[in-house]
């Protein structure tokens, strides 16, 4: 097949969840490579049966993903994007494949998770490889990072963190305190990663389109390993402020594109009863999800790559580490 703009693939990489309370135990032994224990498996359970029974996380990235190929298409021209998951159907190398049989011959990878690091990142980059490396014929895959802090990116969330402000009544907004929370991960493990320095960007980034406003940055959904892990806690954030008189607090998860457990259960159940207990008003911005606002920063960020990598190495195109 000639390479055109007609043959332009798209794939979105996103960490997956289980569609249904039955493949609750297989998605979390495949995280962990063995079984789950009793306990452990029991608790996931009822976290997941509390947001619904599932994981929205599949059907919101596939609606990005619908809305990313309207929005592309709409520009005159012919792109298909697709979705592959990391832990769960339709896994990265079953999408590849798709891929393949499609007749695409270049495609952009983009990791929905925007902060790079070996433990969040580059799993997607090294499946994408591992399923290159096991494919026949010859596919050009390149791969998109480093939009943390890309002008529409950060618009969106600005949006979005206004949406959630707007959830307060009107003479409460001047006292509200805002805690940006991303997934905390084990400080060892990240040793030289960017991950923590581009969430912060990515904070100074809405804070300049906001305004000055008081603010916390903040980790949560740490695993159950006994391990150091980034901090300080959301919780733990909740009883500093809490001790230091602030009532109204909006956690803003920049860390999460979509909504999944770690919003719908650690966020708006876990710390929204434990603020509340201490008396505390405590409200959500809501998730990018397929806002409009995020799905053309999504076209944006594709197109910018794609000018980018046409012009390096001679139109050759690689897989970035």
């Amino acid at each position: 097949m000639a390479k055109s703009q007609s043959s332009i693939g798209v794939l979105l990489m996103a960490f997956g969840g289980p569609n249904s309370a039955e493949e609750v135990e297989p998605f979390l032994q495949r995280i962990l490579g063995r079984e789950v224990p009793a306990r452990r498996l029991r608790e996931a359970k009822r976290r997941y049966r509390l947001i619904g029974g599932c994981s929205p996380l599949l059907e919101i990235t596939l609606r990005q993903a619908r809305g990313l190929q309207d929005t592309l298409n709409a520009r005159d021209h012919k792109f298909k994007v697709y979705v592959g998951m990391r832990h769960w159907h339709p896994f990265i190398d079953e999408t590849f494949e798709e891929i393949q049989r499609d007749g695409i011959d270049r495609v952009v990878a983009l990791s929905l998770s925007p902060y790079e690091s070996k433990m969040s990142t580059e799993p997607y980059v090294l499946a994408l490889q591992k399923a290159m490396a096991a494919s026949e014929g010859k596919v050009e895959v390149s791969v998109a990072k480093g939009w943390h802090t890309h002008p529409l990116f950060l618009l969106a969330l600005a949006e979005k963190l206004q949406e959630g402000l707007l959830q307060f009544p009107s003479e409460a907004r001047g006292r509200i305190t805002i805690i940006f929370s991303a997934h905390s991960l084990p400080k060892r493990a990240i040793v030289g990663d960017p991950y923590v320095e581009q969430i912060e960007a990515t904070i100074r980034g809405v804070i300049g389109l906001m305004g000055p406003f008081p603010w916390r940055m903040a980790f949560q959904s740490r695993g159950s390993e006994r391990r150091e892990w980034l901090d300080p806690e959301v919780g733990t954030v909740l009883r500093e402020l809490r001790g230091e008189g602030h009532r109204d607090i909006l956690v803003a998860p920049v860390g999460f594109v979509s909504d999944n457990v770690e919003t719908l259960y650690d966020i708006d159940i876990l710390y929204r009863q434990e603020a509340e207990l201490m008396g505390m008003s405590f409200r959500r911005s809501p998730s990018l999800n397929n806002s409009g606002r995020f799905i053309e920063a999504l076209s944006h960020i594709v197109c910018e790559h794609l000018g980018d990598a046409m012009r390096s190495a001679h139109g050759e195109v690689e897989v970035e580490n």
